[in-house]
């Protein structure tokens, strides 16, 4: 399902005017005592982003590095009239996604191995939550953190 949404010449992975934000694929097992794993990239363009595991658990908490930025009673959507103004709702990933997505871009070795790290990320974290998937969770507070730091490892791969 990854690759699907990273294909560009099918017109799912869209750029452009259109640019796909976000992606998600989820694994749900028929077994009702194994976890639902999902991944989301939380960046656009699935091509240059990561699938990050999650799986809903007791206890999680809203992440900074994927919230954005809130303006309070400033927020042009609040104020009258609306959107007289547009403020940069991106979050800290999407940030550092969009630096990494330009130097992937014009910068052919460096992007190359930016895009080999991310990919192994993936694989690593795909890995792991196999692992999990496979054996009922017992302990919830094992995978509260996952999509957290997937996120800082991702973060490093952009360096």
């Amino acid at each position: 399902m990854m690759d699907i949404l990273r294909d560009k010449e099918s017109g799912i992975n869209m750029e452009g005017g259109f640019l796909t934000t976000g992606s998600m694929a989820s694994v749900l097992p028929k077994d009702p005592r194994l976890p639902c794993v999902h991944y989301f990239t939380g960046t656009p363009d699935p091509a240059r982003s990561v699938f990050k595991p999650f799986i809903f658990v007791p206890n999680i908490q809203q992440l900074k590095k994927t919230r954005s930025p809130a303006y309070g009673p400033e927020d042009p959507v609040k104020k009258k009239p609306r959107f007289q103004s547009k403020p940069d709702r991106k979050h800290e990933l999407y940030k550092k996604h969009e630096v990494a997505a330009a130097i992937i871009e014009s910068t052919k070795e460096r992007g190359e191995n930016m895009l080999k790290k991310m990919r192994t990320l993936e694989k690593e974290k795909i890995a792991e939550m196999e692992e999990i998937a496979h054996s009922s969770l017992r302990d919830s507070t094992l995978v509260v953190n996952l999509f957290a730091e997937a996120i800082e490892e991702e973060l490093k791969a952009y360096s």
